[in-house]
């Protein structure tokens, strides 16, 4: 018999990221789009097209309970809420190690590509990148003084706090690489700057 190490669900961790978001407190569907927004946005994304079909899975595997709420002047909304079972099974997801993602990255993309176009167009792309970072950095740093200002009696806290030292990191690193990747680039656009310059001259001198 297999672990709960060993085991992997099928499909994509969708329910399993509502769960957890479920686990905080009952919400509406909008409401848990919301919430991910405002909390683990920053790493894993839910639209929609994809939090009502999983809804609707978990509810008819009595992982999540769904129960219509009546709103004054407004049509009734869905409430939904983990069940005992559901929470057994996060409890049995958060034990499986997670499974190996291949990164979509457009700008790493295009860098692969970049002697298609001048030297310029990269500089400006990973120019661009690195402001983002700077940003990001930025904002992890206010998320943090926040949690540890407001949650800070929270037992969440710690755990919701090392995903922010994630994206402190991560972005930190991004942009000393992003600096580093504009020298070479710098280096590139001057050596073909110069070996221009050289054809030139050999094009002067045989006149």
């Amino acid at each position: 018999m297999k672990s709960v190490k060993d085991k992997r669900r099928e499909g994509t961790a969708t329910p399993d990221a509502l769960l957890g978001v479920l686990s905080m407190a009952p919400m509406s569907g909008y409401t848990i789009r919301s919430v991910i927004a405002q909390s683990i946005g920053n790493f894993w994304s839910e639209s929609f097209g994809q939090i009502y079909p999983a809804l609707k899975r978990l509810t008819s595997e009595g992982l999540v309970e769904k129960k219509a709420e009546r709103q004054k002047g407004r049509p009734a909304r869905n409430v939904y809420s983990i069940t005992e079972k559901g929470r057994q099974r996060l409890k049995e997801w958060l034990m499986v190690p997670p499974g190996v993602e291949v990164p979509r990255n457009e700008l790493l993309l295009k860098l692969f590509f970049g002697t298609h176009v001048p030297v310029a167009a990269s500089c400006e792309n990973v120019a661009a990148y690195v402001a983002r970072q700077e940003a990001a950095l930025k904002h992890y740093g206010e998320i943090a003084k926040e949690l540890k200002r407001e949650k800070q009696n929270d037992p969440r806290a710690p755990f919701w706090l090392m995903t922010v030292s994630y994206g402190c990191h991560h972005s930190d690193a991004m942009v000393r690489w992003g600096r580093e990747t504009l020298k070479e680039l710098d280096a590139i656009e001057r050596a073909a700057g110069k070996g221009s310059m050289r054809l030139k001259g050999s094009a002067k001198a045989k006149r």
